[in-house]
This record gives structure tokens, sequence and C-alpha cells, in this order.
């Protein structure tokens, strides 16, 4: 049901009544036709809630609403038709004058009497149908309703980020991940590889015990070879061992297992089975090919059915439970109250315990509901509504569908509800992009922005309410990808109907003799070369996913011949190695995305070729090569919104490109030298003015500053992305590095920018809009809170972004060969950058760098002084800083220590010239690598986290009263740092300077030499750990360790294939040398 029948009729009523005002029938011949269109659909609209709502356990009523959908399927391509014959017609009369002006862009197609007719004849046979349907509406005793009206959740919840980390579920989550973490690392030589299940009810948190599980630390350190696959109800083999060995290239089982047997043989793995339905998955496909495995190897298994832990000898079986009602009452609260208020809410909690008992401890239900009760007002009579609503007893859903889940759905207002139906098209547990679903939602013509606000970011504003409301989960905590949970794409499945369909293989597809005509596919089936019949045989295919396709050129051009309803077209990753012409015939179309497995798509430039092509709305050709034009003929009309063209190595645009006037997003814009060959010029992007995305590439190649002057940048007022970038000259002349300033100066940017990336600038100074160091810096960019300046060799001086007042994100990198001092662009005068009020009480009128969070210095090879004098106040909100490959830099600056008090991770790497890390209050990580004189850590009151590799002459570590984990990483240390014993010596006399008590834990990674020198417990090693909590120590490959934990007491090493345990319950000591095992045992 990704069409939602309200959306859709609503939104074709207000076009008709465009036409209507136009009397567009009259000139059709076909007078009265469009206004009975109208009063009919009307009059259907108002029913079609309740008959959504019936369908369920209606057949007769689910079948008037498939042939509904059908008749506004058809009315779709009538408009869109339409739509596309105006547009033709305006092109070819734009210089034309014309005494008559229509308001109604249709009209201009009408003195075209073929296709006037065409289309006339089209609106009398779509009237004679809905006067059948409509007739039948009567017996159904529909009751009557207002069509909901679209409107975007209030401005509160738009600007409320939804929470991306795995929710804690129960109060004893923590307690079962450490027991199970316990398990599946401990020691157990009954099998190279055992199998350990987590058992219970679909949506009671299986998943998120094992995501927990495997982001262990212990887990993470202690198995060389982790995977998590997704396995489902209807796995694909083929596609379960490619993301096993993450090859995607082989296509075949007796490809794929001895490449993963070969991978994985004698290597220590850790794999997740996700929602595992039968058995054969590890009997009949993995058991044989990963018992090549290591020893100690582990198979972690969710299920819902205990017998299929059985079947697959799992040697423990861990039961979910359901969460108590407190726990229930706290998630809920958690979920409902986004900011973490959780007080807001205690005056309804004896009506949300009613809410929790009918979730009956299922985590999944209990956040479904709570994704409704957020959009609500937290008052007892909205909270009362959604408890007494019918959603919860509706009948004649799938077994496993619960009330809560279908309450959720049923709240969403229509525009949501075609949107999550429609993401039951991918696979379960598919990995979703929000930049590449919410285009599908545009082009399928699901999104209306309303007010100033673009398609592009009303979608993205339905994508973070669908997260908010807990229907789609943020993947690895992400915000920009995610997943839909299994009963829920069930849910939406079942909602979807006949609609659409995933086939895993073509030859089980059979004939369609249903009601409905089939509109979206998505193919999995590999192997196949051919579009089934079926698909072919009704031509109502409006999106086809068929990626990895292997189909010959051939078939292509039948594929796009016979299926010309299509909007969106997915064949990446593809043998297809250029567009067949037979593209033109897919009039519809509005997004498609190729690339080949190869890299590589030639579009050949035929000039006859795609005269009456219209345009996709988007056209994703990422990772793909073009030796030849991509072809003028080609020019993208009014429907164009996204062309992203990047890393395809293009050699030029075509002349056209600045018709395309609805352009959004513009990604490769790539300049060519040759101005004969049919290349557009940057003057074409003068016209562009909605583009909000924008990538510039080779503009060395721009041959004076008047022509980029004609590209008018700063006059694209909704331009918030903008990346510049030349070819690395690694040797520019004068005359160039001159001719690059001059056109960079003119590519001045529009004050709404947001993020700016400049690549391999070669002038010796930065452009004056950059560099402007009054306070007309700080208003021209207010909005600009990412910069990203890389490979800008040859500037000697860094421009002023202190005056930046909404700056975040910082990076300098590959960059500023000539910089050998950093310092002045802290200490402009700030005092009327701003009006003040920043975030967290920051005034940001006193502030350089005021918001700034995350700052990165990369490979500055000849920066040796910060100046930044403890007078200049900066950076207040800095959290992240990383010094990477910036071997001259003596220290740091006396600024920094003083006032970045936010500062909280500091990351050091390859600084050749540092000696000392000090005096930093708010640290909490520290990570120093590859830096050969730092010899001395010290006065980190908060650092919690001190990770140290390659770094011999560091001596003195003191004063780090919080620290909690430290980790040495150096293969070639004979013994352990000076520093570390000299942390445990028992000094009565300094007893205060002593800091052993805080330190938890010890991880060391070094040669074999000190590993069997720690195995010794009377060796000197031993002291210097005998007092820390945990000790984890590993060679490189980890086929040697020592694991020694303080209390309770437990030593375990391994050296290859033998082990030595200690165990004091009671105390043990056990070795196990090649077959001989020797147990004694202590009083």
């Amino acid at each position: 049901m990704a069409m939602i029948l309200d959306a859709f009729v609503s939104k074709f009523i207000d076009l008709l009544v465009e036409l209507a005002k136009e009397e567009v029938d009259m000139l059709l011949g076909v007078p009265g036709e469009i206004k009975k269109l109208q009063n009919k659909l009307r009059m259907i609209s108002k029913v079609l809630a309740d008959a959504e709502r019936r369908r369920i356990n209606d057949g007769a009523i689910d079948d008037w609403v498939k042939q509904l959908k059908d008749v506004m399927y058809d009315a779709d391509d009538i408009l869109d038709l339409c739509q596309i014959e105006a547009n033709k017609c305006s092109e070819g009369s734009s210089s034309t004058s014309s005494s008559v002006r229509f308001s109604f862009p249709f009209l201009s197609w009408i003195r075209k009497p073929p296709v006037a007719h065409e289309i006339g004849t089209q609106i009398r046979e779509l009237n004679l149908k809905l006067e059948e349907i409509s007739r039948w509406r009567s017996e159904f005793n529909l009751e009557l309703t207002s069509p909901d009206q679209q409107q975007v959740t209030s401005q509160i919840s738009r600007k409320t980020s939804p929470v991306v980390e795995i929710d804690t579920v129960g109060s004893r989550i923590q307690e079962d991940t450490q027991n199970l973490v316990d398990l599946l690392i401990k020691d157990d030589s009954r099998r190279n590889i055992l199998v350990y299940a987590i058992v219970g009810a679909g949506g009671i948190g299986k998943t998120t015990l094992a995501k927990k599980i495997y982001n262990d630390q212990r887990i993470q350190e202690e198995f060389s070879e982790k995977r998590w696959v997704c396995v489902s109800q209807e796995f694909d083999e083929i596609n379960l061992l490619k993301d096993i060995t993450g090859d995607a290239k082989d296509q075949s089982r007796s490809l794929l297992e001895p490449r993963l047997q070969k991978n994985l043989r004698d290597k220590k793995l850790f794999l997740v089975l996700d929602d595992v339905w039968t058995a054969k998955v590890w009997c009949d496909l993995l058991r044989n090919t990963l018992y090549s495995c290591a020893a100690g190897s582990r198979i972690l298994v969710t299920t819902r059915n205990e017998q299929i832990a059985m079947q697959m000898m799992a040697v423990n079986t861990h039961h979910m439970d359901k969460l108590s009602l407190d726990d229930s009452w706290s998630l809920l609260c958690k979920k409902v109250v986004l900011t973490g208020e959780e007080g807001e809410i205690q005056h309804l909690k004896d009506i949300g315990m009613e809410f929790v008992k009918k979730c009956d401890g299922l985590p999944l239900a209990i956040k479904a509901v709570a994704g409704v009760l957020c959009m609500k007002e937290k008052t007892r009579r909205a909270w009362n509504r959604v408890l007494e609503s019918t959603a919860w007893s509706t009948a004649g859903l799938p077994e496993e569908v619960m009330g809560a889940l279908y309450l959720s759905y049923e709240d969403l207002p229509s525009y949501l509800k075609q949107c999550f139906v429609y993401c039951s098209l991918f696979p379960e547990d598919y990995v979703i992009d929000m930049d590449y679903i919410t285009q599908l939602w545009i082009a399928e013509g699901f999104v209306k922005a309303e007010g100033s606000s673009t398609m592009e970011d009303t979608a993205k504003e339905y994508y973070r309410e669908l997260i908010m409301r807990n229907l789609l989960q943020p993947y690895l905590s992400s915000r920009r990808v995610c997943q839909m949970h299994d009963l829920l794409h069930c849910l939406a499945r079942y909602m979807a109907r006949d609609e659409s369909s995933i086939v895993r293989k073509v030859h089980e597809v059979g004939s369609s003799n249903g009601l409905m005509k089939l509109h979206r596919v998505f193919l999995r089936d590999s192997e196949t070369r051919e579009i089934p019949d079926v698909f072919v045989k009704h031509d109502s295919l409006r999106t086809l996913m068929w990626q990895w396709s292997l189909t010959p050129m051939a078939q292509t051009d039948v594929v796009f011949n016979k299926l010309s309803r299509l909007r969106v077209l997915d064949m990446s990753h593809s043998k297809i190695q250029r567009l067949p012409d037979s593209l033109g015939n897919l009039i519809h179309l509005r997004e498609s995305q190729k690339s080949t497995e190869a890299g590589y798509i030639r579009y050949q430039d035929k000039r006859d070729a795609g005269k009456h092509r219209e345009s996709p709305k988007s056209m994703v050709l990422g990772n793909a090569g073009m030796s030849a034009p991509f072809s003028p003929s080609q020019q993208y009309r009014e429907f164009t919104r996204s062309l992203d063209l990047y890393r395809t190595e293009m050699v030029g645009m075509p002349v056209g490109l600045g018709r395309l006037q609805n352009l959004h997003t513009l990604r490769g814009f790539t300049l060519q030298r040759n101005r004969s060959e049919g290349w557009c010029t940057i003057e074409e992007l003068r016209s562009l003015s909605c583009l909000t995305d924008l990538s510039i590439g080779r503009l060395e190649r721009i041959s004076s500053s008047s022509e980029a002057r004609a590209a008018q940048l700063r006059n694209k007022p909704k331009l918030r992305s903008l990346r510049l970038s030349c070819t690395q000259v690694l040797q520019p002349s004068e005359e160039e590095m001159r001719r690059i300033e001059e056109v960079f100066e003119e590519l001045h940017p529009p004050p709404s920018l947001e993020e700016l990336n400049i690549w391999e600038y070669f002038g010796c100074e930065f452009p004056k809009w950059m560099a402007e160091t009054s306070s007309t810096a700080s208003i021209l960019f207010a909005n600009l809170r990412w910069l990203v300046l890389e490979g800008c060799r040859h500037c000697e001086r860094l421009p002023p972004c202190g005056l930046l007042p909404n700056l975040e994100y910082l990076s300098i990198g590959d960059s500023a060969a000539s910089v050998t001092v950093v310092g002045p662009e802290f200490s402009v005068d700030t005092r009327s950058t701003s009006s003040g009020g920043g975030r967290e009480g920051v005034d940001t009128s006193k502030y350089a760098f005021p918001r700034l969070e995350n700052l990165e210095f990369n490979d500055m090879d000849n920066w040796q002084e910060w100046h930044w004098d403890k007078g200049t106040q900066a950076m207040p909100c800095l959290k992240d800083l990383t010094l990477s490959n910036c071997p001259k830099l003596m220290s740091l600056p006396e600024g920094l220590l003083l006032h970045a008090t936010s500062l909280t991770t500091l990351m050091i790497e390859h600084a050749d010239s540092l000696t000392t890390i000090e005096n930093l209050r708010s640290l909490k990580e520290l990570y120093i690598k590859y830096s050969p004189n730092v010899e001395k850590v010290s006065d980190l009151p908060a650092l919690a986290t001190l990770y140290v590799e390659k770094c011999p002459n560091l001596k003195v570590v003191e004063n780090l009263q919080s620290l909690i984990m430290m980790t040495l990483e150096g293969y070639d240390m004979k013994s352990l740092p000076s520093y570390l014993l000299k942390r445990v010596q028992r000094d009565t006399k300094k007893r205060k300077r002593v800091q052993v008590a805080h330190l938890e834990k010890l991880e060391i990674q070094c040669g074999s030499e000190l590993i069997r020198k720690i195995c010794q417990r009377a060796s000197p090693e031993w002291p210097t750990i005998q007092d820390i909590q945990q000790v984890h120590v590993y060679s490189k490959d980890r086929s040697m360790h020592v694991l020694y934990n303080k209390s309770p007491f437990s030593f375990t090493t391994k050296n290859g294939p033998n082990y030595v345990s200690y165990d004091n319950s009671p105390f043990s000591f056990t070795t196990n040398l090649n077959t001989t095992t020797t147990t004694s045992s202590f009083e």
C-alpha cells in the first residue's frame, strides 16, 4: 500500500481544481469530464480512511480499494504525461511571444491535437472506471471522515535529535551482557567452534542484547575476526555468504565457500547470526565451511524458536525475559521524553502503566507506543485518546504483528504512511541510506514541500520523524542510515499487499492473476539475465530495483522498451557499460542509479539519440568512469533535481546543463579545457539558483577571473554545501598561482553556506572573502559550520577562521606546507563579531572560535609554533583535537591549556618534536602514537583513558587521578616501561602521589618475549601488574596472550596451542602443553 489513497487523491484533486479553472475539458473536447472527475474523487476521498482500516478484515472492501488504486495509478500517469508535454511545449515556445498567457502550464500543449485527443480520451475512460467503482462504495456503508491535511510535525519535535544509541532495555541487560561475554570468552575445548543462543519472542530485545555483546570491549579484544549477519526468514545463501566474506564479486556458493574457508582458516571468529528462522543456515550451509576456524571461535544466534537452538547444538541458551512493569515504564519515559526530563510525564504514570500492560513487556511494542505519545500533548486527555484507540484490537493482522505496532502505523499522517510502507520494498534487515530513500520518496511523488522548504528538506523531515517515532531504527548509531525491525517490516509488507514484491528467484514469480497490478519490485536474483514476463505483461511497474544485474545490453533494451511507466530504476553494480538509447522511452523516470561492478560506464555521444528523452529527477552515477562526453543531447530538463557525478572521472559536462532550472544537487561538476567539443563552461551555473549542494572540480582549467565571476555563486541564496577543488599541481608557475588566486576570488559563496571544502588550492594566499579580518567576515558566513582546507600547500598563513561565529568543525589537512607559525587567526579582534547568546551560555562576542567542537591539523610538515597566549579567549566548546603528522611542532600553546575547558579527547600522532603533554584539566581521553620524543604526561586530573604506542622516551606519567584504562602498544618492548613500575611502588612517604588505585584495566600489545616474561609470576614484571584489577596482554596476531583478573582471581595464558590457567574458586592451576594436562589444587 505504498500508495496511500487519501494522500494521493488529495493531491490529485488540487490539480483538477486548477484544470477546471482553465476549462481544460472544453479544450480537450470532453466538456464536463474534469468537473465530474473532481466531484467523484471528492466523494470517494471522504470514505478512504475508513476503507483503508476495514479492508484488513473485509475482502470485498479490500478488492474495492485495489481497483481504486489501479485507477489512481492510471490517473497519475495521465498527469505525468500532461506535465511532460507542457515541458516540451514551453521549451519550444520559450522565445516566441504570445498575446495569451495561461496561469496553468498544461494549456501549452492543448494546441497539439493528437496529444490533446489522447489525453481527453484517457480522462473520459478514467471517469467511466471511477463511476463503476463509486457505485460499489454505497454497498459498504463506509464512514465519512475528513481527509487528513498534510502538516509536518511541530517545529519543536522537528528539531529534536532522535536518540541513536543502542537502547538500554531492562535493568538486567548489563548483567546479562557480562554473563554471556564471560561464557563466550571462556576456554572450552569441546569443539573448535561453539554455538550459543539467545531465545525469546519477537520484539523482546534479542538483537539489542546481541549488539551489546558484540560491542563489548572484551569481545573486540578476544576475537581477531568478527562478523554480524542478519539472516531473516527467507535468507539467500549467496548473499549471506557474501556478507560474511565481505566479497561482493563472486556469485556462486561453489566459489564463495572455499574463499570463506580460506579467509577464516586458523582465525578466531565471533559470528552473530541474528534472527535465525531455520537451523539449515548452520547445519547445511555454514558449519562445515567454518570448521577451519581457530579453537575458541564462537557463534551467537538470536532466534524466537528454542528448537532451532537445539538443532544447531547450542551449548548454552539464554532465555530473554519480558520487561517488568517498572522497567517497561522506565523505557516508555525515555522514549517519550526525548529531552531526558522524564519528570515531565510522571503525573501520567497511571495511564502509562496501562500502556505498558498492553505491550506485555515487549520493548519493541513499548517503543512503538512511545513514538505515538511523543507526538501528542502531555495531557491526560491526549493519552487517554490513544489508550482508547480501536487500533489496539484490530483483527485480521498477521499473527506476529501486535496491536501496538498497528497503532503506531495508524497514527501516522497519510504522507508518512506511504513513506513507511515504501520501505518494505527492501529486504528484511536491509541498511537504508537517508539520502537514497528520500530521493525515492520524491520520485514517487510522496513529498510535498510547503512554504520555503525544498522537497529534499521536507523528505528528510519525514525520515527523521519516522526515526523519532521508532518506526525506523538508526543503524550503528548513525542518523543517516537506518533499518526496519523485522516485525515492523512484516506490518509494512502486509499494508503494501500486492503492490510490491521482493523477488528472490525469478522462476518462483509465476503469473499475476490478482485484482492488483504489481507496481514495485526488488529483484534479488543476481543470476537472472532476463526480466520476468509477468512484470512486462501489465506494464505497471513504477519502481524496479535490480542491483548486481548480469543483464546483457540487448536484454536491457527490452526492459527499457517495455517498462514504460518506471519512475525509479536502480541497476547499480550492474554489467551495463553504456546507457542504451531505449532509456529515452522511460518518459516517467525520475530516479535512476547506475554504477558498474567494474566501476565504468561509457556514454556514446549520439547527437540524434534521446530527442524525446525526459529526465530523471535524480541521476546518481557513483563509482563509474566516463571516457566520452555525457551526451549534450541528454539535456535533463524541468524534472531533474539531483545530478551526482562524483567519482565518475568525467572529462567534462555537456552544453545545456544550465537548463536544469530545478537542480538542487550537483556533485562532480567537471571543467573541460577544450570548448569546441560541446562542453559547457562554469557560466552555465549562473542560472541554477536552486542549488543547495555543489561541487566543482578542475578549477585550474578556468582561464580568467571574469569566467569564474560568470558562475555567480554569491547569488545562490539556497546554497548550503560547496566543494571547490583543483587538480594537484606540484610545482605551479607564478602565473598559474596568480590566476588561481583571481579565480577563487570570484567564487565568492553566499551567506547561506553551511559547509565549505577547498581541496588542492595552489595560490599563495587564501581568497579575501576568507581572509577578511573585520567583523563583516562573520556576518557573511554566519551559518558556516563545517570547513575543510585540504592540500593548500602554498599558503603561508591560515585564514582567520576564529571569526566564524557558528563554526563547529575545522580540518586543515595535507596542506599549508609553507605554514611555520599558527597564531594570528586566534588574536583577531572579535569584540563585535556577534551579539552573543551562544550555546551553553557562551558569549560569542568574547571568543574566537566560539562554537568550535572538532579541530584537526594533519600533515603540516613545517609547522613549528602555535601561538595562543593566555589573554586570547578562544575555543570554549572544543571537545576533540587531533594533531597528526606535525613533526616540527614543539609544544601545545598556553591558551589551549587555559581556555579550552571543554576539551575531552586529544589525538597526537607522529609529533616528532613534542616533549610534554600536561595541564589539560578537562581531558578524558589521550592517544599518543609514534611520537619518539614525548617524555612526560602529567597533571591531567580528569583523564580516564590513556593510549600509548611507539613512544620509547616516555619516562614520566604522573598525577592522573582519574585514570581507569591504559593501553600500551609496542612490539619491540623488552620489558614494561619504567613509569608503569613507578606508579605501583608502595612508597608510604609519597602515598598521595600513588595513582594505581584508580587503574582498573591495563592492555598491553607486545612481542612474544615480553609475553613469556609476564607469564612467569616470579619475573620482575609481576609486581608491576599484580595490583591492577584487569590485565590483558596480546601478541600481534593474538596467538599468544595473558589474561589476568585480580578479584576474583584468574590467570590464563596462551602460547600458541598451549595454555595455562589459574582459578581461585577453589584455587586451581591448570596447564595444557600439547596433549599433556596437569591440574593442581591449593587449599
